[in-house]
């Protein structure tokens, strides 16, 4: 059956719509992925649009050694499309209607504690200092996808949110966080690791030991991946330990900036950073090994980037958090939720951590059972 994909990418507030691209790339086979990064790169070099993500199954593709589940042969590892310009005017349209089951997690609580018992043993034999464990949560899904993304985006406000149609499977992202903004040779990444609930305070997130021990860790493991594509002395942290405040929660930022070298290409930024270290944890490739044995299921979209090529002004990809996956034969909804887990980490403070990170779904949809964790 014949499609065309809709892209649509809310980045910074501005929005922009791809229709009939003059080119799709994509891959279910991480061999293919560097042929596929090169072509983008080629678009790019031309001056085209080029929209598309980048699942977190692809690290291997970049750096053999970091290790992830299989991926699901059904869902495209990579995919591009490449494009003259956005579309000049997106017709208001009216939103169609949907419907989503109660969201029900895919752990119980007490195979969860047991998880992060297993990352505390780690932690102490010393083979990681900060594991990123995530899960999945699942809902029943028919109808008008694309207003379940305006849902999502006009509830939460954030500055990497995009919409990607692409057939089967329908990405819903309404991120938070940059990955990585590219202009020229000057380079910007802006982690986010360390959250609270609105019912908390923005002081109390920034005077917490523990978040802030989680957010620093994860700046010095982006130094270091920066440090492999940027030239000498030009690494700085201008901002540490900044409080973003959402709807349903706030997080704790900080940004590290760099000049890249000469003849970097897109290939080389995603060798040197990908998967972003505020997904994975550090050390990344120990710790990625923690996580696939633990988690056993593929991320998907969920941990990887999505991203954007606008000629004049550069390259920006999101880390791929708050994302909600479709597939339209299935009518299965998946949401991948987690958080940094150290030796200070409780269980019962990061399953309610993932609670409150989950509330991006709606308040009313959302059921993934409190008493779990208030039997603790």
């Amino acid at each position: 059956m014949n499609h065309e994909p809709i892209i649509i990418m809310d980045f910074n507030q501005k929005r922009l719509k791809f229709e009939k691209p003059l080119q799709v790339w994509q891959s279910y086979n991480k061999e293919n992925v560097k042929e596929i990064f090169d072509k983008v790169q080629e678009a790019i070099n031309n001056q085209f649009y080029v929209a598309g993500y980048v699942s977190y199954e692809c690290a291997p593709a970049f750096d053999r050694h970091l290790s992830v589940c299989d991926p699901d042969a059904e869902i495209p590892l990579v995919w591009f499309g490449v494009y003259d310009k956005p579309v000049e005017k997106e017709a208001i349209r009216r939103a169609g209607e949907y419907n989503i089951s109660d969201w029900s997690i895919g752990k119980d609580f007490s195979e969860y504690k047991n998880n992060i018992a297993c990352i505390h043993e780690a932690i102490a034999r010393g083979e990681t200092y900060q594991v990123n464990y995530s899960t999945r949560l699942q809902a029943k899904f028919s109808g008008d996808d694309f207003a379940y993304y305006e849902h999502l985006s006009e509830a939460q406000h954030t500055n990497y949110s995009a919409y990607l149609n692409i057939g089967r499977y329908r990405i819903l992202s309404v991120s938070p966080e940059l990955f990585f903004q590219w202009n020229g040779d000057n380079i910007r990444t802006k982690p986010m690791k360390g959250t609270l609930p609105r019912s908390e305070s923005k002081r109390a997130l920034l005077e917490s030991e523990k978040n802030r021990t989680e957010n620093v860790m994860i700046v010095d493991l982006l130094r270091n991946d920066l440090g492999r594509i940027a030239k000498t002395g030009t690494i700085k942290v201008p901002k540490l330990f900044e409080i973003e405040e959402y709807p349903t929660l706030y997080q704790m930022t900080s940004t590290i900036e760099a000049n890249t070298k000469q003849g970097i290409t897109l290939f080389d930024v995603f060798q040197a950073m990908f998967p972003c270290g505020s997904i994975t944890g550090a050390p990344k490739i120990s710790t990625m090994k923690i996580i696939s044995s633990l988690e056993q299921e593929p991320r998907h979209i969920y941990c990887g980037a999505i991203g954007l090529f606008v000629p004049g002004e550069g390259i920006t990809f999101n880390v791929a958090i708050r994302t909600v996956l479709v597939d339209t034969l299935t009518q299965q909804a998946v949401y991948g939720v987690g958080g940094g887990i150290i030796w200070d980490s409780t269980a019962v403070d990061e399953y309610e951590e993932m609670r409150t990170k989950s509330r991006v779904l709606t308040n009313r949809n959302l059921q993934i059972g409190k008493t779990e964790v208030d039997c603790e």
